[in-house]
């Protein structure tokens, strides 16, 4: 996965101001913490999956 562009706290700031949402500065800050964070962690993501090198797990009633 190739890595979006993180907005600076002035660009999130001002797109948040278009949402017509009366937010605090706080709010803000937080909001784009949390947005930094959720693309860090999307970034780890891989972007293949080696499905093979694991076998399925099975759970069965009877155990």
């Amino acid at each position: 996965m190739t890595s979006p562009k993180v907005p600076t706290l002035e660009e999130f700031t001002a797109r948040a101001a278009l949402t017509g949402l009366t937010l605090t500065p706080e709010d803000i800050e937080h909001l784009h913490k949390g947005y930094v964070g959720l693309l860090t962690l999307m970034d780890r993501i891989p972007s293949h999956w080696a499905w093979a090198a694991e076998p399925p797990h099975v759970f069965r009633a009877d155990e």
